[in-house]
């Protein structure tokens, strides 16, 4: 049987780097500060896993700033479904078809 896991991943380029820089923070001292470990902000930051809507909004907090600033204006975001431990890609047209559908 197969399962639907109802959880949205992220693939996104995070202005974090640059807005630490800017302050003069470490990734060290903001790991420490934040009580996100360094090693997770590292993986963020190279790309190598995504955080999820809580770490973004935690981050966001203990900078003061909204969870929008810490995005590139240009980086598009994008979405997966997590379908039998398989990533999909959902496009803006297959968010379009569900709505419709839930239209009808």
């Amino acid at each position: 049987m197969s399962t639907f896991v109802a959880q949205t991943y992220f693939k996104m380029d995070l202005r974090l780097k640059e807005i630490l820089a800017q302050r003069g923070i470490t990734l060290k001292d903001f790991a420490s500060t934040s009580g996100i470990s360094q090693s997770n902000l590292s993986n963020y930051l190279n790309g190598n896993i995504s955080p999820t809507l809580d770490t973004l909004k935690k981050i966001a907090t203990h900078l003061n700033i909204d969870v929008v600033e810490l995005f590139k204006e240009k980086d598009d975001v994008e979405l997966y479904a997590k379908y039998d431990g398989i990533l999909y890609p959902i496009s803006k047209e297959d968010i379009i078809g569900i709505i419709n559908k839930k239209k009808l």
